[in-house]
Parts: structure tokens; C-alpha cells; sequence
């Protein structure tokens, strides 16, 4: 699932907003009525094409899976580890292109960017079904990588021209959803294919069909996504107007040099790695979910079909978590609640005997989604919130995000041929992975307690690099 910058969603709701809830703000005067009627067709008319976007970004990354529990590797003669270096070289372009195609955005419009950006990654898709060899395979996943990192950066600078931060957190919270939806309607598709008996094997159809979704939805996205509110003819003036004075009110000058110096910040850098460590567990399930679900039925088509139960119901508990974590106000111990479920789920399925019961080892999958996907969502938002500046904010966000992209590197390295059926190397590599995760996570719930607890004595805090904590300011635990 991609992962990545959708994580940005549950940071800007931490935030809140610098605009209070009353409708004067900065001195200027917005209509109520006209403000709800501007982010109500602002909502139908940008939500439903980027989340049909995102849910394509999804299923032309994560159709590898589904694809290796088909005839890929005897078709294309894979042998030994070569299947995990495809996805290790997806991941490489995929961590680094992010940053380059948001300056492409702004220099061209995202409105125009992201089409092309999908019209690449669904033309890849299709070409894939051509591939006859691991050299041809292996060039399009790269050039798959570099389409599809800069898809997420570029949403988020989208919609920040168009939505206030306190607005932004809900809409960028329904991409990470349609992840979960991609994984179930993946699953569906290759259950299908897979039993079709036509000219070509099941997963050239597979790869055919998904990507035709998403050229097609490319062209939907080119001429519906407007540039602006101003220049839409789908907007009255009134709107515009509005428009313009919300994102005026929201307005916050950037400075690569003050983002930078939160890089001196060791918390970050704990931060960094708590990202690497649970990216490994989300890769995992991502990548190899219909590979270990293979493991519990001689039928290899079935194997897809049983993928839809665990997404959806991962999609589901997502929904649950993160409204608890916004209700008590507390990511660490939610963060860690959701992993020790999914830690129990890495272990048992490493362990038991799986063979001879099936029903209990279709159970584990559940666990595993149940919560290695929360804390991509949970950690950004963590320390976005406790971010003292958009700047430090950005580069944050950004370094987290690439770490947690290097996570699937370590992921497709530790998932080997000679471990199958059961890769319990690699199941034990996430579950300790995971157990890591949870010591810093407590361990900086810790450190920002005590951080808060200096702030109320009135002690001056330092943080991001040299940056005084602002007065009445309190972290999030």
C-alpha cells in the first residue's frame, strides 16, 4: 500500500488551524453559507478523482503479489531471489522522485502533472503483460517506481491550494482508505483472470486490465481537475472570492534552511528509524499477503480471493483506530495497542503449523492487517504536530516518508525463495522489527511527557534544531 505521504492527513488534523471557528478571521469577513457551499463542491469535484487516482497508484504497485501467486515466475523464468529484486528496485526510485515531481507541480500545475504522472504508471502496467524475461520485468517496476513516487506529494501540494489546513486533514485521510480497497479489489480481479483459459496467462490480464483503469482514469483526471478554484468555470464568483480570501488567511512562508535544522534534532532521527521499522511490516503485508495466504490452500486462485477479508477488514480498523487515537488525543499508546496485535499475528503465523489448520492460519492475516498499517498514519501526525514551523514540518514529513519507503527495501530483501513456503526468517525479521518499533515509541512518549512537564514549570524547551518551544505550547503524546 503505499504508504507514504497520505500520512500527512493525520498531521495537519493535529495541527488544528491558526484560524479560530468564528467567521471573522484576520480582519476579514466569510460568509458562512458561501464558505460551506465553495468546500462542498470543492469536495465533489476534486475527492472523487484523486481518490480513484490514489486506488489505481495502489493496484499497479501492489499487483506484483497477486502476480507471483499466478504463473509469473515459471513464464518469465524468475529463479531464486530475483522476485524480491524487482520489488527492492521498485522501492529504490520509489524513495528518491517524490521531492522532484512536486517541483514539477509547481512549476506546471499538479492538475496537469498527476494525469501524466497516472497515464505513465497505467501505460507501464500494460506494458508489463508484454515482458517475456527478468530484464524486462525488471525495467518497468523501476520505471513504475519513478511514476508513482511523485503521485502522493504532489495530491497533498494539490489540495493545499485549495483547502485550509484544518480542512485538509479529512480529505487527504480518504486516499490511505482506498489503499485497503485496491488490496480487496486486486485480489478479485486476479481470482478471475486466473481462471480464465484464453491467449495470454492469467497475470497478463491481470496487469492489462489494472492498468487500463488507469489510463483511463488519467484522461478523466485531465480534463476534470481544475487548476485552481479561480480559473474553473465550475465555480460562481462568489466562490472565488471566498476562495481567495481562505487561502490568503492560510498563507506560511517556507525556508529550506529553518526545515533543514530539524534535522539536527536526534528525536527526529528516532522518529526515522521508528518509520523504517514499521515501513518493513507494512511492505510485507502489501507485497507478500497473497504469497502467505498461498501457503494455506493447494489452489493458488482461491489464494487472491482470501485477500479481500483481511484488506477490508484492515480498512475498517484503521477507520476505528484513528478515531479513538483523535478522541483520547494520544498516538503512542494507540500506535502500540494496533502493533502488538499484528506482532502476534507475525509470530504465530512463523510458528505453528499451518498446514493442518488452515482456518487458523487465514485468521493471522487478519491480525496482520489489523495494525501494521496504523502507524504510518499515526506517526507523521505525531510529530507534524509537535513540529514548532511549516518548515520543520515539511522536512520532517518528507524524511519520515522516505524512510518509511526504505522499510520495503529491507522487506523484499528478507522475503528469500529459499525460505518458502513459510519465510519464517522473514517473519520473525518483521515481528522484531515491530517489537523495536514499540520500545521507541514508548520511549518518546517518555521523553515528550517529560518535555511537557518542564514547559509547565516554566523551563525554556529547545527543539528542531535550536528552536524554542512557543509559550502554552504542549506536545502530543
Amino acid at each position: 500500500m503505499g504508504h507514504e505521504t497520505i500520512q500527512v492527513a493525520k498531521m495537519e488534523k493535529d495541527l488544528g488551524s491558526t484560524e479560530n471557528d468564528s467567521n471573522t478571521r484576520g480582519g476579514v469577513i466569510i460568509d458562512p453559507a458561501v464558505e460551506k457551499s465553495l468546500v462542498k463542491r470543492m469536495d465533489m469535484i476534486l475527492l472523487p478523482i484523486l481518490s480513484l487516482v490514489y486506488l489505481t497508484h495502489s493496484l499497479d504497485r501492489a499487483n506484483l503479489g497477486n502476480a507471483k501467486s499466478g504463473t509469473l515466475e515459471q513464464d518469465l523464468g524468475l529463479h531464486g531471489n530475483q522476485y524480491s529484486l524487482l520489488l527492492m528496485m521498485f522501492y529504490i526510485p520509489y524513495s528518491l522522485f517524490g521531492i522532484p515531481a512536486t517541483i514539477l507541480a509547481k512549476r506546471y500545475s499538479s492538475a496537469l502533472v498527476i494525469p501524466f504522472l497516472v497515464l505513465g504508471w497505467g501505460s507501464l502496467a500494460m506494458i508489463t503483460a508484454a515482458t517475456k524475461n527478468f530484464g524486462g520485468i525488471m525495467a518497468t517496476r523501476v520505471l513504475l517506481g519513478t511514476m508513482e513516487a511523485g503521485f502522493l506529494p504532489c495530491a497533498t501540494f494539490y489540495l493545499s491550494t485549495f483547502y485550509t489546513r484544518k480542512e485538509l486533514a479529512s480529505r487527504l485521510s480518504v486516499f490511505f482508505q482506498m489503499g485497503f480497497i485496491s488490496g480487496a479489489i486486486s485480489g478479485l480481479i486476479s481470482w478471475s483472470v486466473f481462471q480464465w483459459h484464453r491467449a495470454l496467462r492469467g497475470w497478463q490480464y491481470l496487469f492489462l486490465i489494472e492498468g487500463a483503469i488507469s489510463v483511463g482514469i488519467a484522461i478523466i483526471a485531465l480534463v476534470s481537475l481544475p487548476r485552481s478554484v479561480q480559473s474553473s468555470r465550475l465555480f460562481t464568483d462568489v466562490q472565488k472570492h471566498c476562495a481567495s480570501l481562505r487561502l490568503e488567511q492560510n498563507k506560511e512562508d517556507f525556508s529550506w534552511r529553518t526545515g533543514f535544522d530539524v534535522l539536527q534534532d536526534w528525536k527526529i532521527w528516532m522518529f526515522a528509524i521508528s518509520a523504517l521499522l514499521y515501513g518493513v511490516g507494512s511492505a510485507s503485508t502489501s507485497n507478500f499477503l497473497p504469497v502467505m495466504i498461498e501457503r494455506l490452500t493447494d489452489n493458488s486462485v482461491r489464494a487472491n480471493l482470501y485477500t479481500i477479508g483481511p484488506n477490508l477488514t484492515g480498512a475498517l480498523v484503521m477507520c476505528i483506530t484513528c478515531w479513538v487515537s483523535d478522541r483520547i488525543q494520544q498516538r503512542a499508546l494507540v500506535a502500540i495497542a494496533v502493533i502488538i496485535v499484528s506482532i502476534i499475528g507475525w509470530i504465530l503465523l512463523g510458528s505453528l503449523d499451518l498446514v493442518h489448520h488452515v482456518k487458523v492460519g487465514y485468521f493471522l492475516t487478519y491480525l496482520l492487517t489489523f495494525g501494521t498499517f496504523t502507524p504510518m498514519l499515526l506517526i507523521p501526525a505525531w510529530v507534524g504536530a509537535n513540529a514548532q514551523s511549516a518548515s520543520a514540518r515539511a522536512v520532517a514529513l518528507g524524511f519520515i516518508s522516505m524512510f518509511t519507503n526504505l522499510g520495503g527495501i529491507v522487506s523484499s530483501g528478507v522475503y528469500r525463495q529459499q525460505d518458502a513456503p513459510t519465510y519464517r526468517p522473514a517473519l520473525i525479521t518483521v515481528s522484531v522489527c515491530q517489537a523495536v518499533f514499540i520500545v521507541i515509541c514508548f520511549g518518546m512518549r517518555v521523553v515528550y511527557s517529560r518535555m511537557n512537564r518542564d514547559l509547565a514549570r516554566g523551563k525554556t524547551v529547545v527543539v528542531d534544531g535550536g528552536v524554542e518551544v512557543k509559550f502554552g505550547f504542549r506536545f502530543m503524546l
